[in-house]
């Protein structure tokens, strides 16, 4: 337990010092019951979370899927019900979170002192600005009680699907949750990992031709959804009640510029390019007389200015699965072998295994 001073500290000074920094702070409330400090281990990719602009430490992990803005919500109560109530909820980032001489994310530690004991939940969101979001306490009050996996509903897919240029200024959604903490004093940490909200697209086109071409735009088919569940409780967690669509980039999106990647002939350097994009997790393909939604178009253009329209016919590349979890990445390989025909290969994996190879073709 806290002392006087420190009581004192923490529910009277620190607001005023909080309100004229403009950092966004919820107070913890005192309790007659006592109060405990929570000492909170955050992981992602199985390290340290850090708030961050580059992972220099995974160079196969780009800049834009860290974790750049960080809110903590501490909550007693049951979401939903009347007893619910939010005690903390301050929102960290890399200036507010790694400054040296009054470190708040330190090592993918956070200590929030003074907490009421008793039963709490905790709710960790990552990036909450690529959903469009901020998720203060009338925000999180309001849709927790709709489901306590708090769902976010993009309308139009304004947010998500992103190509890797689209995530450079707000990152990926991450979070990370527990519930049913014991708070008291002389606890231990609580471990909590955190998983970014997103399936990551590597498309690899390899040029076995002998001649330069130039991808130009991707279309998928339609397995991207609409809504998300931000706190998941299972590995494979979205709404029942989803919308989903095709996406594209590039030209193959009416009226949109080419994407540019020049692939050259086999076995010149640049024979291969790889393009990267992000969706939602996806259970798009939920019959076993349907059909696979999983399928991916490619808008070529050769040398000469011609555009191989062939190419541009769906091509299947997720047999054998009938969903792509969160935090996962699905490898695709595009073998270009002619002006008329394209082969395709897939993988899917974790993302912190990083690599992007599938299977070579026979």
């Amino acid at each position: 337990m806290v002392s006087d001073m420190n009581r004192f500290f923490w529910k009277y000074l620190l607001p005023l010092l909080l309100l004229a920094a403009g950092c966004e702070k919820t107070v913890v409330e005192m309790s007659d019951g006592g109060t405990a400090d929570l000492v909170l281990n955050l992981a992602l990719d199985g390290k340290p979370a850090e708030l961050a602009l580059t992972k220099a430490s995974d160079p196969e992990i780009l800049e834009s899927e860290g974790l750049r803005t960080l809110r903590i919500i501490v909550s007693q109560g049951t979401p939903g019900q009347d007893d619910f109530k939010i005690i903390y909820n301050e929102k960290f980032t890399a200036d507010n979170g790694s400054s040296a001489s009054s470190p708040v994310l330190q090592y993918g530690t956070v200590t929030i002192p003074d907490v009421p004991v008793g039963q709490a939940g905790i709710y960790c969101i990552g990036n909450e600005e690529s959903l469009g979001k901020t998720y203060n306490n009338e925000t999180i009050t309001s849709e927790l009680k709709s489901s306590p996996k708090l769902v976010m509903v993009d309308m139009d897919n304004e947010y998500f699907p992103q190509p890797e240029a689209g995530i450079r200024t707000c990152g990926l959604p991450i979070s990370g949750h527990r519930t049913g903490v014991n708070v008291r004093e002389g606890m231990g940490s609580i471990n909590i990992e955190m998983r970014r909200l997103a399936v990551k697209l590597n498309l690899t086109v390899e040029n076995a031709t002998s001649s330069t071409l130039t991808l130009e735009g991707v279309s998928y088919g339609s397995f991207s959804g609409d809504r998300l569940y931000v706190f998941p409780t299972q590995n494979l967690d979205v709404p029942s009640v989803i919308n989903y669509s095709d996406f594209a980039f590039g030209t193959a999106v009416p009226g949109g510029e080419s994407i540019a990647i020049k692939v050259g002939p086999l076995g010149s350097d640049g024979s291969e390019g790889i393009y990267r994009a992000y969706i939602y997790p996806t259970y798009a393909f939920r019959g076993v007389t349907g059909e696979n939604p999983y399928t991916v178009s490619l808008n070529v253009r050769n040398e000469s200015g011609t555009v191989l329209t062939n190419l541009q016919d769906p091509r299947t590349f997720g047999e054998g699965h009938t969903f792509f979890r969160a935090n996962t990445q699905v490898n695709i390989r595009a073998r270009i072998t002619s002006e008329t025909d394209v082969s395709i290969r897939f993988d899917v994996m974790a993302w912190d295994e990083y690599g992007i190879d599938v299977p070579d073709f026979e």
